[in-house]
């Protein structure tokens, strides 16, 4: 079975915004710690001839939008894209100039919160036990039910064929963030998530 192909527009360089064309919807969000281990799921296109790419370019650098520029300028985002080019030359493919590259690569990140509930409804709650030794009454008081917030990501990682400007192969993985976590966590945690999804490109 063939992937479901998602389109990206090609806007003239210097605009703003680009769009994005989507056959089905995808919720992405940032993952930049899992109290979990993260899951990690692979499409492509199966009828696609990946023997053929040999380079690539990041789709930001061709593509110019108020994300684009952000993301070239912010120190987390360039060290995802080392830890790629890292991954992707190891793999035998190299960064092109601009014109002369065979697909780009891009990713989406970003993170959302869930609640979970639990205990009983806020009251008064009572009563009566009886024994050898009489009636006895106990009465207690519930604040409510307790409420905790997690926040839950998925990092996805595209390769996008210049020619048809088609996604042909998706990685996407998902994970529970935790609270908190130290600069060198969040880099081991980078190296783990792309190595993981990077190993699965080309497909065999």
């Amino acid at each position: 079975m063939n992937m479901v192909f998602l389109q990206y527009d090609r806007p003239a360089l210097g605009t703003t915004n680009f769009r994005l064309r989507c056959a089905v919807l995808w919720l992405v969000v940032v993952l930049v710690g899992c109290a979990d281990k993260p899951t990690y799921e692979i499409d492509y296109d199966q009828s696609f001839a990946f023997t053929q790419y040999q380079s690539y370019r990041w789709y930001d650098d061709d593509h110019a939008s108020r994300e684009s520029q952000y993301r070239r300028q912010n120190s987390s985002d360039q060290q995802v894209r080392s830890v790629a080019n890292k991954e992707l030359m190891m793999r035998g493919f190299r960064e092109a100039t601009r014109g002369n590259a065979d697909f780009w690569v891009n990713y989406h990140v970003t993170k959302r919160q869930t609640q979970k509930i639990t205990g009983q409804e806020q009251g008064m709650h009572g009563g009566v036990g009886v024994s050898n030794y009489g009636k006895s009454v106990s009465v207690g008081y519930s604040s409510g039910p307790s409420v905790k917030t997690y926040e839950d990501g998925t990092a996805v990682f595209d390769v996008i064929d210049i020619r048809t400007s088609k996604i042909v192969w998706r990685g996407v993985a998902e994970g529970r963030l935790k609270n908190k976590m130290s600069y060198a966590d969040k880099q081991e945690l980078r190296v783990t998530v792309l190595h993981e999804l990077l190993s699965a490109f080309p497909p065999q």
